[in-house]
């Protein structure tokens, strides 16, 4: 019985203060290493002998051991270095056995393998793809998800696009890494939509590890396949965490703020209630402590309302719009007390309770595009230093920091100064405050095609060119917006782009997330990763200003 510690070939005798003394002068572990592999439902198991050297030199097996594990999500191991693995995930472990103050070390990778089979797809196809040698092809390429591209956990919908040979039927999608192996089955699809589900296991398994994607496909009469082919590989980071919250965006073919709660695959109209308002809502805002939305009426020089958003299911109108209320860009502070918003470049700040206007400021210089920070002190602004034709029409623009206390802004700190070739505009605090993600561009900051995304930190000395997000030219990335903190590693950052959606084949600005890793920034590497269309839009709709809600 695995239970009973047998003191068989093993020489004991009594040291001082009652301890054991032993011959035993090392150990080791039969096997130093192995690869057990586990799926749903079916725990890998392995019996694990402790090999022990004497005095005089023999070896031979011992059972006075204590066995432990260093990573108990992996599975568990007896008192006799029987080990069984979980049947939900992967994992690395080092498995531990200790005699009498000698100890060895063992290396257990536990690879967790699951397949899934769509709908048509005959059981057989799956053992025939596993004895296959499948021979490369360029052509059988992966276009979506793009490579270097990190998802959340929770990201639901994730769609999988590729080019297929031609008379191919059956396909292979597969997901590898040093400890997961999963397959999907697919007929003749080109493309395929993921679930959370496919990502928990793989986060679970892989806690930020890199996963290698790859298309294998065939042809398959019904019982034999051949042709088998494999094509290139793309790279996929799943992150350990969700992303958290909603994101709000102005939708053309709604005429709305439209919200997508994160994990979730369909937008919902949020603001206006009825489908009768035709003028642009976007530039809103939204302010967490006391959940109440801005929102202007018609864009540049709009009216703007206040929205009680406490009961998300339920908004109302708090503050109506008036002919003397117009804004067209605005921020309100955290404490949810005061409104700043800019118009014709002039800075207005109000009581954000009842409306009041408690200042007007002329601020010499054209001023647009406010972006309040998490802790309250400081407001980062454009000022546009020549070239300024509206709020969101302008050449010239630099960004600046101002101090705000007790209600009165303070003398303006340049973050980035203005240049003849460069216009600098949107800028957007993270939720740490420790960074700005802003827009880079030559020309004017309205609808501009070659508009880039880039990230500084809070005092201006980092400065990065977000590649990875970024793309191609030509893609219109623009008002970027930071998702609510998941953990101080990876944060998410939102926009609007005019990069095709593969799976629409649609080319009209639609939001994309990208995750940014501001270790990677604090060491002066582009800290982006390729981005993800945000699941749930309409797609032929020009999509615009995502601003992320934690609810």
């Amino acid at each position: 019985m695995r239970q009973l510690l047998l003191l068989t070939g093993l020489a004991l005798g009594c040291a001082d203060k009652g301890g054991l003394v032993s011959d035993v002068v090392a150990i080791r572990i039969d096997p130093e290493t192995k690869t057990l592999y586990t799926s749903e439902d079916d725990p890998a198991e392995h019996q694990f002998a402790a090999i022990a050297t004497f005095k005089d030199g023999s070896q031979r097996e011992i059972d006075l051991v204590s066995w432990s594990l260093s990573n108990l999500s992996v599975g568990e191991i007896e008192s006799d270095g029987f080990f069984t693995s979980v049947d939900t995930n992967g994992g690395v472990t080092q498995i531990f056995a200790q005699h009498v103050g000698v100890e060895a070390i063992a290396d257990v990778d536990v690879i967790y393998q699951s397949h899934e089979l769509t709908e048509g797809v005959d059981e057989a196809v799956v053992d025939a793809f596993e004895d296959a040698n499948a021979t490369p092809d360029i052509y059988i390429e992966i276009i979506y998800p793009f490579d270097g591209v990190m998802v959340p956990r929770n990201l639901e919908g994730l769609g999988f696009k590729w080019y297929q040979a031609d008379g191919h039927n059956v396909h292979r999608l597969r997901l590898r890494s040093e400890i997961t192996d999963l397959s999907v089955y697919l007929g003749d699809d080109n493309s395929w939509i993921a679930t959370a589900d496919l990502w928990k296991k793989v986060a679970a398994a892989n806690r930020d590890g890199s996963i290698e994607v790859y298309m294998e496909s065939g042809v398959w009469d019904g019982s034999t396949l051949s042709d088998v082919r494999r094509g290139g590989s793309i790279e996929l980071t799943v992150n350990r965490l969700d992303a958290r919250g909603s994101v709000l965006y102005w939708g053309t073919s709604e005429g709305a703020v439209m919200r997508i709660p994160f994990g979730e695959t369909d937008a919902s109209r949020f603001w206006p209630l009825v489908d009768d308002v035709t003028s642009c809502l976007g530039c809103h805002v939204i302010n967490e402590e006391r959940d109440r939305m801005v929102v202007g009426y018609g864009g540049f020089d709009g009216m703007w309302e206040v929205v009680n958003v406490e009961d998300d299911t339920d908004p109302y109108t708090e503050i109506g719009p008036r002919t003397d209320h117009r804004l067209t860009f605005k921020t309100v502070s955290p404490s949810g007390e005061y409104m700043l918003g800019t118009n014709e470049g002039i800075v207005y700040v109000y009581d954000l309770t009842d409306g009041r206007l408690l200042d007007e400021l002329d601020m010499g210089d054209p001023i647009s595009q406010p972006d309040w920070s998490p802790d309250g002190d400081s407001i980062v602004m454009v000022r546009v230093q020549w070239g300024f034709m509206t709020d969101m029409n302008f050449e010239g623009g630099e960004i600046i920091k101002v101090p705000w206390e007790d209600g009165e802004l303070g003398d303006p700190e340049v973050l980035l100064a203005s240049s003849s070739t460069y216009n600098y505009y949107y800028p957007a605090w993270s939720p740490d405050g420790e960074w700005l993600a802003y827009n880079k561009t030559t020309g004017s900051s309205y609808a501009n095609l070659n508009a880039e995304l880039w990230l500084m930190d809070k005092n201006g000395d980092y400065n990065i060119y977000l590649a990875n997000a970024n793309g191609s030219d030509g893609r219109m990335n623009s008002y970027p917006r930071w998702g609510p903190l998941p953990d101080d590693e990876v944060l998410w950052l939102a926009y609007s782009s005019r990069q095709e959606y593969p799976l629409s084949g649609q080319f009209q600005p639609q939001i994309f997330v990208s995750g940014i890793d501001t270790a990677r920034a604090r060491s002066g590497e582009d800290p982006s990763y390729a981005p993800f269309w945000l699941p749930g839009q309409t797609a032929n709709s020009d999509n615009h200003l995502p601003v992320w809600w934690s609810k």
